[in-house]
């Protein structure tokens, strides 16, 4: 007998046939059909989502039981807390499950735009080698990273860039300062790390208290010589902030796998500068990731589906 219907994106196969002996599933992509999703989760028992939204009217019909985020984060633009801890929905995510993904992208982005490799494969394949002058970069070594909120994947940062010989500073006001200086790392507060660092790395939640975090007096704090990478959460950095300083010469250059509104819109002025790299939020993209996340959220939805509680709730009830 099926415990109930289920929405889904698109997920592995093996994690969907399991599901199939369980529940009645329903896949919808929410980027390809926004109006199937729209259609089907006010009459599901459950979701499981890795980007679909989940707002106050799809709750309010009173059958939906859980939310099961396949990833790490879980804000307002994707799931709304209020409304699910008013209405009694529980809410679950996947801690430490894109780590790894997350950590090695950046890494990638870093030694991208220091590295200028997508300007040289582009240089290559209009036949301008005599350009490669033109791509000199910087190395990592000797080089100080900052790193904003020291969680899973802002340790597994500090360990890879230990490898890379950089030296550490971390903020982060909710952990004890052992945990930065078992690795070798200086505990320090945002301004010292903003003004020191030749790297900065964002790995903080977006909330109330870190929305806008990275403005346009913080910006200014930082070398020109730097880089700012967010793989965290769009809204951290004021964007038009970030644009203002890249575009005058006071940044050396940003990643971005994170924005405020996603998509965000085609006249973006960061579109238009060459020392920013923009990726659609593909942090948590790799398979491994993936199939953890997914595996995880499915298995919280039978939980709670047969009666019982989740092992990794975002909200309590009172």
């Amino acid at each position: 007998m099926s415990l109930g219907r289920v929405l889904i994106e698109r997920f592995h196969p093996e994690v969907v046939a399991w599901l199939k002996e369980r529940v009645d599933v329903v896949e919808v992509d929410p980027w390809v059909d926004a109006a199937g999703w729209e259609r089907e989760a006010p009459q599901a028992d459950a979701v499981i989502s890795r980007k679909g939204q989940i707002r106050r009217e799809h709750m309010t019909s009173g059958r939906m039981k859980i939310i099961a985020r396949t990833g790490v984060g879980v804000d307002a633009s994707r799931v709304d807390l209020d409304a699910a801890r008013e209405l009694r929905v529980w809410v679950t995510n996947q801690p430490g499950s894109n780590s790894v993904a997350v950590t090695e992208l950046v890494f990638a982005q870093m030694l991208s735009l220091i590295r200028h490799t997508h300007e040289a494969n582009i240089a290559v394949r209009e036949g301008r080698w005599g350009d490669y002058t033109k791509f000199f970069g910087i190395e990592m070594a000797g080089k100080t990273l900052g790193i904003v909120g020291m969680g899973n994947i802002g340790t597994r940062v500090a360990l890879r860039a230990r490898a890379f010989e950089m030296d550490l500073m971390v903020y982060d006001p909710y952990i004890p300062a052992a945990h930065v200086t078992a690795l070798g790392g200086r505990f320090v507060d945002l301004e010292t790390l903003l003004a020191e660092s030749d790297f900065v790395t964002i790995h903080c939640p977006r909330n109330a208290e870190t929305f806008g975090m990275i403005d346009a007096r913080r910006l200014a704090l930082m070398k020109p010589t730097a880089i700012l990478i967010n793989a965290a959460r769009g809204g951290i950095v004021e964007e038009s902030a970030l644009y203002h300083a890249l575009s005058r010469g006071e940044l050396a250059g940003a990643a971005l796998d994170a924005m405020e509104h996603e998509p965000p819109a085609p006249e973006h002025p960061l579109f238009t500068l060459d020392n920013v790299l923009l990726t659609p939020h593909i942090g948590a993209g790799t398979a491994e990731a993936s199939v953890r996340g997914e595996w995880g959220a499915a298995e919280e939805v039978i939980r709670v589906l047969e009666g019982n509680r989740p092992k990794n709730p975002v909200i309590e009830f009172e």
